[in-house]
């Protein structure tokens, strides 16, 4: 709900700036109306409007229509990355590997499996020869419903191992994905003994109350 307050909070801004100056700066109403959808997005919880692609790629539409607010997240996803001292990948068990979004030339060679859980970014890595790919969009902070979730879970202890599962920078919702398959394949028995699973390898994986909420769900 936070997100989508912002996003929306920002859009109005933006158009507002618009309106009131005039002349060139009515190009700003671009951004604007790419952060309302934003917004939009996140107070209806439907990521679909970012229409990412089951393969990885995102509809030209949306492209165009989302193009200021995925130019912005693309520039900080870069910098966070360039400052950022965590490891770009940890190995929770044999069969799991927790991520921030790779670059292709940065996918481990061992995985054999790849989890998008992105709607804001593509996915580079998602066409590498021999690699199986699985894309579940989700929004930053959100989920999906427990039932989806579990389901979700099922189909990733089916891939082909070991699996690399990400989203942005392999935090909030990898660790939320990562935490349901520990519940599901029953290698944690409740959600915090999963989540402290994971923060053992990956300590800068923090749940809000909402996924933590999920999980217990399935637990």
């Amino acid at each position: 709900m936070k997100y989508g307050l912002l996003f929306s909070f920002l859009a109005i801004a933006i158009a507002g700036v618009a309106v009131r100056t005039g002349s060139w700066s009515w190009l700003l109403l671009h951004p604007a109306f790419s952060f309302g959808l934003v917004g939009a997005s996140y107070l209806l919880s439907k990521p679909e409007i970012f229409g990412k692609q089951p393969d990885g790629s995102r509809s030209t539409l949306a492209l165009l229509l989302l193009l200021p607010y995925l130019a912005y997240v693309a520039i900080v996803w870069y910098v966070v990355r360039l400052v950022s001292r965590e490891s770009k990948a940890d190995a929770l068990t044999d069969d799991l590997i927790l991520s921030r979004r790779l670059l292709a030339k940065e996918l481990p060679s061992e995985v054999a499996s790849v989890v998008d859980l992105t709607c804001e970014f593509t996915e580079p890595i998602a066409k590498r020869p021999g690699v199986s790919y699985l894309c579940f969009p989700m929004l930053d902070g959100l989920g999906a419903s427990s039932e989806r979730l579990r389901t979700l879970a099922a189909e990733i202890i089916e891939l082909p191992s070991p699996v690399l599962i990400h989203c942005a920078q392999g935090h909030g919702r990898t660790g939320l994905v990562a935490a349901a398959v520990l519940l599901v394949s029953g290698k944690a028995r409740t959600a915090e003994e999963a989540i402290a699973m994971i923060q053992s390898v990956r300590p800068g994986v923090e749940l809000n109350r909402m996924q933590r909420s999920l999980l217990e769900q399935i637990e």
